[in-house]
């Protein structure tokens, strides 16, 4: 930058953004949650927190090959959902891609 300001060299992007993202296209077999006001979802009759910058949202939970649960958001991966613990655990790798029908 030339130890100019970052705002004296800003140009805003010629890209268009939408003001709300369109709906998500989940398949029929994925349970479809709404994401709370606290950012948790319900998953079979308890609570699980998902996210709060996806409140408002709907998110898909799907079973994987190997019987696990994964939570996501478009086609972005958000986490598996724990069995044991109720809750959602982050995969820093990539997380297993639902079951094809």
């Amino acid at each position: 930058l030339g130890q100019r300001p970052p705002a004296s060299v800003y140009q805003p992007s010629p890209r268009a953004m939408p003001r709300r993202l369109p709906e998500p296209d989940y398949p029929a077999e994925a349970a479809v949650r709404q994401v709370r006001s606290n950012g948790e979802i319900k998953w079979r009759g308890e609570l699980i927190h998902i996210c709060s910058a996806l409140v408002g949202e709907a998110v898909a939970v799907e079973e994987t090959e190997d019987g696990t649960w994964q939570v996501r958001f478009f086609n972005v991966p958000i986490g598996i959902i724990d069995q044991k613990t109720r809750k959602l655990r982050r995969s820093a790798s990539a997380a297993p891609q639902p079951t094809k029908s």
